[in-house]
C-alpha cells in the first residue's frame, strides 16, 4: 500500500462502489429460495440460498452457537473463479457457515437444513467481506428468519511503521498484499427500522471477526470501531 494515497484514488476510510442485484438463479442445482449477485469495485460474486429443508436422519445436526433448541444444518459451497477448489475456498465455506449459525433467528424450523452455494465471479480484494454480504441478502430474500440484519466489512491496516498504523476500508488485493493485518468484520443490526436516525441508534454486535496477519490490541480495537462506523454507512445506504 503506497503511503499517503491508494491505488484508485479512494480516501483511506472510504469503500468502493457496491451494487447488488436480486433474485438471480443458476449458480447452482436445485431447489433456490434467495440469490444474489454483489460487486464491491471489481470483487463479484453470486450467492445463492437452499432451504431449509428437512435434514436427511443421516445427517448429525448441531445446534447453531448460543441458540436454545435450534438445530439447524448449515452447508457451503464456494467455487473459485476458475479451476478447483482448494484449501482457500474450504477455509471461506467455514467462514460462511460460522456466520450464518451466527445470525440464525431460533425461529428457524428446527431439524432442517440450510445450503448456500457461491460462485467468486471475480476478484479484486474483501473478499469474505463481499460473499459475506451476499449470504446475507441471499437468507433475507429467502425469507430465513434472521436476529437483525447483517453486514460486513473489511479493514486493511498498512505497515506504517515508525507511523501510526494506518488503516484503510475495503481494501483491493494489491493492498491487502502489502498489508499487515486483513481483518473482516461482520455486524448484526438489531432494529429493522431503516431510517437514518435509528440506523445510527440501532445496537451493533459483533458476529464475525476473521483476520489473516498480526496486530497489536490498540490497532484491533482500532479497526472494529472503523469496521463498525462503515457497516453503519452500508446499511444506510442500502436503505436509501
Amino acid at each position: 500500500m503506497v503511503d499517503g494515497g491508494r491505488g484508485d484514488g479512494r480516501e483511506d476510510l472510504e469503500l468502493r462502489s457496491s451494487r447488488y442485484e436480486l433474485g438471480v438463479t443458476g449458480v447452482g442445482n436445485g431447489k433456490v429460495e434467495g440469490s444474489v449477485r454483489l460487486t464491491s469495485g471489481r470483487t463479484e460474486v453470486a450467492v445463492e440460498v437452499k432451504g431449509p429443508e428437512a435434514s436427511l436422519a443421516s445427517v448429525v445436526v448441531k445446534p447453531t452457537a448460543n441458540r436454545d433448541r435450534v438445530s439447524v444444518n448449515v452447508k457451503s459451497v464456494v467455487s473459485p473463479v476458475s479451476g478447483q477448489s482448494g484449501e482457500r475456498e474450504q477455509a471461506l465455506e467455514e467462514s460462511i457457515i460460522k456466520f450464518v449459525a451466527g445470525v440464525l433467528d431460533p425461529s428457524c424450523p428446527p431439524r432442517t437444513t440450510i445450503t448456500v452455494v457461491a460462485q467468486i465471479l471475480s476478484e479484486d480484494g474483501s473478499l469474505l467481506a463481499c460473499l459475506l454480504n451476499a449470504t446475507a441478502l441471499a437468507l433475507m430474500e429467502a425469507g430465513i428468519p434472521l436476529y437483525g440484519t447483517p453486514v460486513s466489512v473489511a479493514v486493511a491496516v498498512a505497515h506504517s511503521e515508525p507511523s501510526p498504523p494506518r488503516l484503510c476500508l475495503d481494501p483491493d488485493l494489491a493492498e491487502e498484499r502489502t498489508s499487515q493485518l486483513v481483518g473482516t468484520y461482520s455486524y448484526l443490526f438489531s432494529s429493522v427500522d431503516s431510517s437514518e436516525s435509528a440506523i445510527e441508534e440501532m445496537k451493533a454486535n459483533i458476529v464475525h471477526v476473521s483476520t489473516l496477519g498480526n496486530s497489536n490490541a490498540q490497532t484491533a480495537l482500532h479497526a472494529l470501531t472503523v469496521a463498525e462506523k462503515a457497516a453503519r454507512l452500508v446499511l444506510r445506504t442500502r436503505a436509501c
